[in-house]
């Protein structure tokens, strides 16, 4: 991971994102120019698109025992849903921006920031509240069903 730089980071998140929706069923496409918006996508054309915006993360680390991941979320995204991923890991998650800001605890004319410990390697004593396991709701196999009405 050392050795892309944050626009081929970025991409690896929008692509790994797209594999997903793609695997479901889910067509996507991602603009050309980005107003906040990475990928547009739906699983019918009858249907409503949705709008994405993907961040992308790698882990972060002051010891090479406790690693944490975090995301930057501007208050002016314009998308319906944020999808983070960590690349590292290959894993990602889907959370409308409502279900953000309420996560966040944060106004929605705020910047904000999601962050926790990479499970496996979280320290022994933490006051940190969100930890990854909270967010199983939100991993993307299973919010594609709940954004997509998939059965």
């Amino acid at each position: 991971m050392d050795s892309l730089n944050k626009r081929q980071v970025g991409r690896c998140g929008e692509l790994l994102v797209q594999y997903m929706l793609l695997k479901r069923g889910i067509e996507s496409a991602s603009l050309t120019t980005d107003p906040g918006v990475d990928l547009v996508a739906f699983r019918d054309v009858k249907q409503k698109p949705v709008t994405i915006q993907v961040k992308t993360s790698t882990h972060l680390s002051d010891t090479p025992v406790i690693k944490w991941i975090r995301w930057d979320i501007g208050a002016d995204c314009p998308a319906e849903y944020i999808a983070l991923v960590d690349l590292e890991r290959n894993k990602s998650w889907l959370i409308s921006m409502k279900d953000l800001w309420e996560i966040t605890e944060r106004p929605i004319d705020k910047d904000c920031w999601l962050w926790w410990y990479v499970p496996e390697h979280e320290p022994e004593y933490t006051r940190k509240r969100e930890k990854e396991e909270e967010f199983k709701e939100y991993e993307m196999d299973a919010a594609i069903f709940k954004v997509f009405g998939l059965e």
